[in-house]
């Protein structure tokens, strides 16, 4: 299988759309690897197909005939859902605001997130809903600052988890769908992301990418045939090759085997003496 692999899909940014080209000119399929609450949405609205890592592990579903109006959150009983004057929606409860519902833009009624407060008005949880109106995921704060995060399954159950401790992440859990019993612990996101990426794709598979960020380090455990695209100046601003692009070129990162860059690019990797057999040019 072929693969253009993201974080989510940025339909405006450039660099998408050349992505876009590939995956309808190789029939092949994006691989997003963030969480994505629109992601069927917004494959449908590209005309291309693919993958959510995060949606494969939770084995959510996707109804694209449903969505959940803001009166429908299911709250807090005897609480009131109300719309004010200004367009935000209060949940009220004896009078007193115990959260706010947040709508999809140019929706005004379909739920995106639903915000909880403690008695002194900072947050305690927020509710994340897909575009399809189901619960995507549950961010857990303490002090204003996010502790946990859940992503769930159809069920509202919790399948994989992050934990955050002074603003990092060292624990991320996966869930068995169907025990529930953690079967996976990593600890931290980059590690999390690149090992069960690695579980799904084999030798047979091909990655095409154009970022050299989270996109690289989530392929540093895969067995797959990994191609950058060279799309932005490959010279820093010392007029030296980026670091992680000489790393690629000079193999001492070896997951990725090819690099396909434009003339122009090339002429600059030749006089650095960069022009290395991983190159392919592409006009």
């Amino acid at each position: 299988m072929d693969y253009e692999l993201v974080t989510v899909i940025h339909p405006e940014n450039e660099n998408w759309k050349k992505q876009k080209k590939r995956l309808k000119e190789s029939n092949a399929q994006v691989l997003s690897i963030s969480p994505f609450p629109t992601f069927q949405k917004v494959l449908k609205e590209e005309g291309v197909t693919g993958v959510n890592l995060l949606d494969s592990l939770t084995q959510r579903s996707h109804d694209e005939q449903s969505f959940l109006f803001f009166n429908q959150v299911d709250t807090a009983e005897y609480a009131e859902i109300f719309m004010n004057e200004n367009w935000s929606i209060s949940l009220l409860l004896d009078g007193d605001e115990i959260g706010q519902v947040i709508t999809y833009p140019n929706t005004r009624r379909h739920v995106k997130e639903v915000h909880y407060f403690n008695l002194d008005g900072t947050v305690d949880f927020i509710e994340e809903y897909a575009d399809d109106g189901k619960l995507f995921s549950v961010l857990s704060y303490y002090k204003g600052k996010v502790q946990e995060i859940d992503f769930v399954n159809d069920q509202r159950q919790p399948i994989l988890s992050y934990y955050f401790y002074e603003g990092t992440m060292p624990l991320v859990t996966v869930r068995n769908p169907k025990s529930f019993e953690i079967e996976e612990k990593y600890d931290d996101l980059t590690q999390f992301i690149s090992k069960e990426l690695a579980k799904k794709l084999t030798k047979e598979d091909t990655v095409s990418f154009t970022y050299l960020g989270k996109e690289l380090s989530a392929l540093r455990d895969s067995t797959s045939h990994n191609i950058f695209y060279l799309e932005e100046e490959p010279l820093d601003e010392n007029g030296e090759v980026k670091g992680n692009l000489k790393s690629i070129l000079l193999d001492e990162i070896q997951f990725v085997q090819t690099v396909r860059v434009s003339k122009k690019y090339a002429e600059k990797l030749q006089e650095k003496g960069l022009l290395t057999e991983k190159v392919e040019i592409l006009d």
